[in-house]
């Protein structure tokens, strides 16, 4: 239509101005599906967030977990050995460490919850925080939690490593040495660099 011609000031000012308002069409376009999307997005966040909000766990009488989301009633089973604790202690444990470490309970898998013969002394740490150490150090080495005794749990500084390889490191360090946790006196625990 206009190949090989040229353009007078007034074509060339409809051509940009049409240009410019298909542009402008596409953006608010754009915009629309953008927003539309994060509300849909935010729709199903949110009822996510409300399902998670509304499961239960309560413990039955042979110590079996049961997690049952309320609004789609399903519900999953998993063993979880009791040790002097009884069902309520449990299920407050459980719902305890869901809400200290902020996931929710149907993602929590516990395999047992002993009760210690001795109050166990947490210098500079939280108990959801231990409650992790003592979860991370079991999964990482590979004993049960029943089946490892801890007296103390202690915060330190370290330099460029995380707390649960601080903990892993501590607990292997008093494993293969065969000194108790307790008489070992951590002042640091860095990373070297090579």
């Amino acid at each position: 239509m206009l190949a090989g011609k040229a353009l007078g000031l007034t074509d060339a000012l409809l051509v940009s101005v049409v240009g410019i308002l298909v542009v402008m069409a596409e953006l608010a376009l754009l915009a629309v599906l953008v927003y539309l999307l994060s509300r849909i997005i935010r729709t199903l966040a949110d009822k996510g967030e409300k399902d998670g909000a509304q499961s239960v766990a309560a413990i039955g009488e042979n110590g079996v977990a049961k997690t049952a989301s309320a609004s789609s009633g399903s519900s999953a089973q998993s063993r979880v050995e009791l040790y002097g604790v009884d069902e309520a202690t449990a299920a407050a444990v459980m719902a305890s460490l869901s809400h200290g470490i902020g996931k929710p309970l149907e993602h929590l898998d516990f395999k047992s919850i002993k009760l210690l013969d001795q109050p166990l002394q947490l210098i500079g740490v939280d108990e959801p925080t231990a409650a992790v150490v003592m979860a991370t150090l079991s999964y990482q080495t590979g004993i049960p939690l029943e089946k490892l005794d801890f007296k103390s749990i202690r915060a330190l500084e370290w330099n460029g490593i995380d707390e649960p390889t601080a903990a892993v490191i501590m607990a292997l360090v008093s494993h293969q040495t065969g000194i108790p946790l307790e008489r070992l006196d951590f002042k640091s625990i860095r990373l070297i660099e090579e």
